[in-house]
């Protein structure tokens, strides 16, 4: 298979920083996140390294292996006991539509059900692509709401994904 996926290891803190900055300079991904491509690049080496720790939070990537090269990451993170929530999740131009999200996506959820029996993101109000595949992979919106910490003047949706008992 092309593609691994598999958890962020401690040592790996470098990649993830390049690819999450490649994130945030992507104009179709960056209303992922809620900070600016200015300030991650301000971090200095030691977030970075305590990000790739899974201290709180479990980070995926996916691993294009013909060309050893990172092309998608996604991260759990424990917000609170049983309140899990999905993050940062991004994939490269060249792997979308691949069915990586899926496995990414499959990864991520899988560690989570062994934590809490609920999942749950936030997506913007104009990233409807995004939406769309959440609501593929079971996540329905709750009903909550919250300004873009970017812009408060649009709006993300709580979406929940629930295990099936």
């Amino acid at each position: 298979m092309r593609y691994e996926i598999r958890p962020v290891a401690p040592a790996e803190w470098q990649r993830l920083r390049a690819l999450r900055l490649a994130a945030l300079q992507d104009p179709v991904s960056s209303m992922a996140f809620a900070r600016t491509y200015a300030e991650e690049s301000e971090l200095d080496d030691e977030v970075w390294q305590r990000r790739s720790s899974g201290s709180g939070a479990q980070q995926f990537v996916a691993v294009d292996r013909t060309a050893d090269a990172w092309v998608g990451m996604l991260t759990v993170i424990v917000e609170r006991p049983g309140y899990l929530s999905v993050n940062a999740v991004y994939l490269v131009p060249e792997a979308r539509g691949t069915g990586l999200a899926e496995r990414l996506f499959a990864a991520a959820i899988a560690w989570a059900w062994d934590r809490t029996d609920r999942v749950h993101l936030w997506v913007h109000e104009n990233n409807g692509r995004a939406e769309a595949f959440y609501q593929r992979f079971g996540f329905v919106r709750t009903g909550e709401t919250m300004k873009y910490p970017l812009n408060p003047s649009e709006t993300e949706y709580e979406m929940v994904l629930l295990r099936d008992r």
